[in-house]
């Protein structure tokens, strides 16, 4: 497929139906010929995944911070666009991703409190 790629991202809470509703899109779209790569953050690389562990893990001998928390974050995401999804849309594939920067916006910034200006960089 010649013509670029689109990227929709479907946001939401822990148990919302982002998965089933990802699911449901992809079948949609390959029914009418498109190539779909589906992605999830944070995680989607081995790099990526391996960072939302360290972020999940609750045994950790110290508290994240939350600055480093969003950091981590941004790392995934640095990661999963340069491998994953950027490549895939050159190449006119469609991407559904499970999550993307308004889940910053909602964990980082109103769950941790941090300023806006922090999320902007």
């Amino acid at each position: 497929m010649s013509s670029n790629g689109k990227f929709i991202v479907i946001e939401g809470l822990e148990g919302a139906g982002k998965s089933t509703a990802i699911a449901t899109v992809k079948q949609y779209l390959e029914s009418r010929g498109h190539q779909v790569v589906c992605t999830r953050e944070p995680g989607g690389t081995p790099l990526a995944e391996q960072l939302r562990s360290l972020v999940k893990q609750a045994d950790l001998q110290e508290k994240i911070a939350p600055e480093t928390e969003l950091l981590l974050m941004y790392a995934s995401r640095v990661q999963l666009l340069t491998n994953v999804i950027r490549p895939a849309l050159a190449a006119g594939n469609w991407v559904l991703a499970d999550r993307h920067d308004l889940s910053s916006r909602a964990y980082q910034g109103g769950g941790r409190q941090l300023a806006d200006s922090l999320l902007d960089t």
